[in-house]
């Protein structure tokens, strides 16, 4: 008899990228490198892609109005 373990999730990762963030945020993906492009989202663009840090959306939605 073999026995399995049941799938683990994936770690969450500290740096997501715009399709990432656009899951956690349940919205399309345009809409989050909008937002960043504009500074609403807190982000940084690296050549032509952005990256989030987890820790840093996490507390803008926790003070966003």
């Amino acid at each position: 008899m073999i026995h399995s373990t049941p799938p683990q999730p994936a770690p969450l990762s500290d740096v997501l990228d715009v399709a990432a963030l656009a899951v956690l945020l349940l919205c399309h993906p345009v809409t989050v490198r909008l937002k960043a492009q504009a500074g609403e989202i807190p982000g940084r663009q690296i050549g032509n892609r952005w990256r989030f840090s987890r820790k840093r959306i996490m507390q803008w939605l926790e003070t966003s109005d």
